[in-house]
């Protein structure tokens, strides 16, 4: 897993141990069992806050994207910025 750092509850996690621990405890499997590099998350509110990062393979469920680079499946969530060569199922925001 390629998350480098995962801000959560005015902390920063950035051991490995930690931040899978974090997010199996708030259900985001999904992502664990997605393909990311140099990822820098966020969760707010239960939602997840993409902030910078590739998110090389896997099905996105839900959630914010401002910055890096998607070549998974987009199920559902608001796309804000960055490079998008995926496949878009559902969300605010469509990639052109």
């Amino acid at each position: 897993m390629g998350i480098i750092e995962l801000k959560y509850s005015d902390k920063s996690i950035t051991t490995k141990s930690e931040i899978l621990k974090k997010l199996k405890e708030l259900g985001f499997n999904w992502l664990i069992d997605s393909e990311v590099e140099n990822a820098i998350i966020e969760i707010k509110k239960d939602t997840l806050i993409w902030h910078e990062g590739i998110f090389k393979y896997g099905d996105w469920k839900y959630g914010i994207f401002k910055n890096g680079a998607f070549h998974g499946t987009w199920e559902n969530g608001i796309w804000e910025d960055g490079f998008f060569k995926g496949e878009w199922k559902s969300g605010l925001n469509k990639p052109i």
